[in-house]
Formats: C-alpha cells, sequence, structure tokens
C-alpha cells in the first residue's frame, strides 16, 4: 500500500513537472512578414522586423496579440501571424507539448479556429478613459454620402429593418421579449 501511494505522488510529480514546462512556452513560426512592438499595439514602437517562416518562442497572449521571442529581439506580433509548430521547435518546453498534444490528434480531421473576443476580465479591471482612443474611434466615421458611394459601387440595396422592442415596456416585472434568448 505504501509503495502504490510513492507512485502515484511520483507520477503526480512528474504529471505536473511536464505539464508546467509545456505550458512555460511554445514554439511557433511567422506565417508572413511581421513588425514587433514593444507593446501589444499597432501604435506602439517598433522593436524590430521578422521574416515569414522564422522561429519563434511565444512568451504570453494578450487578446488578439502573442509575445514572442526571436533570437535577441522580443515583441508583440498580431495572433494570427504566428502557426503552432508544437514539438518542432527544438527547445524541451515545445517539445514536450507536442508530445502531449499527439494522442489528440486524428489524422484527416483537420479543424483550426481562432478568436478573439473582447476584453478579458482583467483587461476590464484596468481600462482606462483613452482620449486617443476616442479621437481615433472618430477618424473611422464617414459621411453619409461617402457611405451611400460605397454602398452604391459594391451594390448593396437598401433594406427596411424593424427596431427591437423598448424592453422598457414590457408587461409585467417578469414578462421577456421575443428578442430574448431563453
Amino acid at each position: 500500500m505504501k509503495m502504490k501511494i510513492r507512485q502515484a505522488k511520483w507520477l503526480l510529480l512528474i504529471g505536473m513537472l511536464f505539464t508546467s514546462l509545456a505550458s512555460a512556452a511554445a514554439g511557433g513560426v511567422l506565417i508572413k512578414d511581421e513588425t514587433l512592438y514593444s507593446k501589444p499595439a499597432v501604435r506602439s514602437a517598433s522593436v524590430g522586423k521578422v521574416a515569414r517562416g522564422t522561429p519563434v518562442t511565444v512568451i504570453t497572449r494578450q487578446g488578439g496579440w502573442v509575445e514572442v521571442t526571436s533570437g535577441r529581439t522580443r515583441g508583440w506580433v498580431r495572433m494570427f501571424s504566428v502557426r503552432s509548430s508544437a514539438g518542432g521547435g527544438g527547445n524541451a518546453a515545445s517539445d514536450l507539448a507536442g508530445l502531449a498534444r499527439a494522442g489528440q490528434r486524428r489524422p484527416g480531421n483537420i479543424v483550426a479556429t481562432a478568436g478573439v473576443r473582447g476584453l478579458n476580465e482583467e483587461e476590464l479591471k484596468t481600462a482606462k478613459y483613452s482620449e486617443r482612443g476616442i479621437q481615433d474611434l472618430a477618424s473611422y466615421s464617414v459621411s453619409a454620402g461617402a457611405a451611400r458611394q460605397f454602398a452604391g459601387q459594391a451594390r448593396l440595396t437598401r433594406q427596411a429593418v424593424a427596431y427591437l422592442p423598448d424592453p422598457s415596456r414590457a408587461n409585467g416585472a417578469n414578462s421577456s421579449n421575443s428578442w430574448e434568448v431563453q
């Protein structure tokens, strides 16, 4: 009995070690020429350029950005610019990560997804008002004439869309609107 407990502890310890090594850093390859930025924002300072096909080590992820290192250069790139190279990066962490994922692969069942769904909880907690951000948003607006011209060039047609019902006019405090998901 004592021997089984000791073996279980060792297996647990080894499993934790492999898991921590696998998540420490992941290997990747740039799928296009990319600029490395000092912060996860296009308006931050450029710290260098990295060519397509360059192996990188992914340090961390923030929103739609990943922090990577390539040689002595460290910076941020858009996450869609990095393809995972699990098991092929040559470092122990990425080799272990690839080994851990090997049992999950199913030949012929290739699925690739990526998504950015907005701000995470930590980003919401640390969010601050930005006059520059408001100005940036305003710079994206176009006049009604320019919008009509664009729509005409794209052969878009006008569509009438009914407004959603006003939730404050619902009958009774607990009634639901037809547009709410049940």
